[in-house]
């Protein structure tokens, strides 16, 4: 008989109710305190124009695609709303996001419920959905984090599915077909989540073999110790000039060092459980590898990154890769069971002539639909405006080349770089990363340890999870896979490295989803192989279960009371405005005014008779982001008939602007917020 499924309607019941008290809370309340980000704006103003069918443009003129797709198509039937009453859709979207939050929960109950005990998932659920940290980060924002948490989550669930089902009986196409499709919608949900679905497919592919373990490894590993042997060569910041030569280095270590491994059976079970022959293949492998590499690098590097590099760079290189390498066969080495055995003993050559087909008809249906639905939208692109990825993320790479610090600049220092961070925007592994960087500045005023306290920290959580995974060897591993650890772990990484790896400015808190939920999972993961230990001392579920309800208890009680707070009812007089800007745009200015602004969200959302220019150009088109680059903003604005500029003067003379309205600007006297609003003569300097 199913089970009652008490704990998911108690859940949902609490969320939902919780959404629809601040939903429906005072109108001032949803565009003050709750969706305040311009970036949400952005999304809101485009939806809107695409339901009134003006197309995708923010400001109604200019074309743009500097979003990611799917969240937007959700909010386009919402802000159809908006022709009606400019908060509704506010408070509908408040309720999909409530709605978001309590189906990830679900999901994140169901996925560890079923690998560990329902009391373990229960307390992973509480913590998403009712954690106010979460809350702020992910879900009030109304950015896209709500539906790219849940496409990670329903994405983990199928692969927990899958690894069960190839287990017990031959996969199928249609087993493929799912999970492609759910890879793309992860992927469409935040474009920078085709990283975790390549890893994904690896996991997929490899099952059964030892590439599906090591091969996401070792493409860290190149990554890491190329990053890692710029660094100890140079300051972080002089980096940036050879992002170029790093990156052709990762790619000639990737396309030459992995077949190479391959071909010196580094993959192969009965390799790494010899160690000294497996110790012995490494050297040769790294040897010929970094010869390789060196000859290529050198040959054609005057092509790839004419920048030039330090020669040096390469046996640093080498030398981490080897120990990172080794270092991840030796973890593999020690989770061996007494069900482990070697591989039939095929040479590496022989190996791949009895499996390539099934890895290539496999990795057809599932790449050929993850990868051709990218494709796809990447074609739509070019030909809806011009350019094959959102002009948003591109303006955000141009500014991070730049000399000057533009909109806060590339990552500052290596933790950042890293994502290791525990503070800032670079903190991708919040919050076991925040807590552990608390703790080791407290342990540094204390004098018990030095400047490598948080890392030395971190290192001991890492050492601990592999050591709970050592204690329960045979669960341990099978709940790591049903998980789906390992795949999320290689995106994850992936990710971080594809924003620092070449300086990308202005990136955010919120763009690290994938980590946040990975953060989540190992840590159920932990408490599910201690919660394991604990039944041999006779725990009973009627105690898990005790201990999940005060928890819940000491979450819901001050996640209630903050929104209370957050979203009064009857404080706000009926006339209060929606938004400061666009009243102070509406008083000023006249009805039809066209109004340039770096930035503008929320302004253009809220004004009806105006129209907002964005002129960062992280909302504009693609013609626009050429102009910027080419100086001739100023020009195009003035061609699009610009009636005011409300922007500080001082930043629009520094880096990326430099200057370039000048010619049309005329000073007023009238200020909001360090803002002047100025004239902008179309008609010509």
């Amino acid at each position: 008989m199913k089970r009652f499924p008490w704990f998911e309607i108690l859940l949902i019941a609490a969320v939902m109710f919780i959404g629809f008290y601040a939903a429906f809370s005072d109108a001032q309340n949803l565009s003050w305190r709750w969706f305040t980000r311009d970036d949400a704006y952005y999304y809101f103003k485009v939806a809107q124009n695409i339901s009134e069918g003006r197309g995708s443009t923010f400001d109604g003129v200019n074309r743009t695609n500097g979003y990611h797709p799917l969240w937007l198509l959700i909010c386009v039937p919402i802000f159809a709303l908006a022709r009606f009453d400019l908060i509704l859709p506010l408070r509908v979207l408040l309720i999909v996001m409530s709605a978001l939050s309590a189906a990830t929960g679900v999901l994140l109950y169901r996925l560890i419920g079923r690998v560990f005990a329902p009391a373990v998932g229960a307390i992973a659920a509480l913590y998403w959905t009712f954690s106010y940290d979460v809350l702020v980060r992910v879900y009030q924002q109304g950015l896209e984090t709500g539906i790219a948490a849940f496409c990670i989550a329903w994405l983990a669930y199928q692969l927990a599915r899958f690894e069960e089902a190839w287990r017990a009986n031959a996969v199928s196409s249609k087993h493929l077909v799912v999970l492609s499709l759910a890879a793309v919608l992860t992927l469409f949900s935040r474009l920078d989540l085709v990283f975790l679905a390549g890893m994904v497919g690896l996991w997929i592919v490899f099952r059964g073999h030892a590439l599906r373990y090591l091969l996401p490894l070792d493409i860290l590993s190149i990554f890491a110790a190329v990053l890692l042997a710029f660094m100890i060569r140079m300051p972080i910041n002089e980096y940036y000039r050879y992002s170029n030569a790093a990156i052709f280095l990762i790619a000639l270590a990737l396309l030459i060092g992995i077949p190479t491994a391959y071909l010196f059976g580094l993959y192969q079970r009965h390799v790494m459980q010899n160690l000294r022959a497996g110790f012995v293949r490494l050297a040769l492998s790294t040897f010929v590898t970094t010869t390789l590499v060196s000859i290529l690098a050198l040959t054609f590097s005057s092509r790839f990154a004419p920048e030039g590099f330090p020669r040096i760079v390469i046996p640093i290189q080498a030398g981490i890769t080897f120990l990172f390498f080794l270092f991840t066969r030796l973890m593999i080495i020690g989770l061996r069971t007494e069900s482990s055995h070697a591989a039939e003993g095929l040479s590496p050559v022989q190996e791949f002539r009895v499996r390539w087909k099934k890895w290539l008809s496999d990795g057809v249906i599932y790449y050929g639909i993850t990868f051709g639905s990218l494709a796809l939208y990447m074609l739509w692109n070019k030909v809806a405006f011009g350019t094959f990825t959102p002009v948003s993320g591109q303006i955000k790479r141009w500014w991070g080349s730049m000399s000057g610090r533009v909109y806060g600049g590339p990552a500052r220092d290596p933790l950042a770089f890293l994502g290791l961070a525990y503070d800032g925007e670079g903190n991708a592994w919040h919050p076991v990363s925040t807590v552990l960087g608390q703790w080791a500045e407290q342990l540094y005023k204390t004098g018990i340890l030095d400047v490598w306290r948080y890392l030395i920290l971190l290192s001991l959580l890492a050492l601990l999870f592999y050591l709970l995974l050592w204690v329960e060897k045979r669960r341990a591993k099978t709940a790591l896979a049903k998980l789906g650890i390992l795949p999320l772990f290689g995106g994850a990484w992936l990710q971080i490295f594809s924003y620092h790896i070449t300086g990308y400015s202005a990136y955010k808190e919120w763009y690290w989803i994938g980590e946040h939920l990975l953060v989540v999972l190992v840590l159920a993961f932990m408490l599910g192989i201690l919660y394991r230990l604990l039944l041999r001392v006779h725990l009973t579920p009627l105690i898990a279960w005790v201990l999940v309800g005060i928890y819940a208890m000491r979450l819901v009680s001050p996640f209630w009371q903050n929104v209370q707070r957050l979203m009064p009812y009857g404080e706000w007089e009926a006339s209060a405005p929606y938004n400061d800007i666009a009243s102070f745009i509406e008083q000023h200015t006249e009805p039809g005014s066209i109004i340039g602004i770096t930035g503008g969200g929320n302004a253009a959302y809220f004004l009806r008779n105006h129209t907002i220019v964005n002129m960062d150009g992280l909302i504009n088109s693609y013609e626009y982001f050429l102009a910027l680059q080419n100086e001739k903003a100023g020009e195009y604005l003035a061609n699009m008939g610009v009636d005011y500029v409300l922007a500080n003067p001082t930043i629009l003379n520094q880096l990326p602007y430099k200057g370039q309205y000048n010619p049309w600007l005329e000073q007023t006297n009238l200020y909001y917020g360090g803002k002047n609003l100025m004239r902008y003569r179309s008609n010509g300097p």
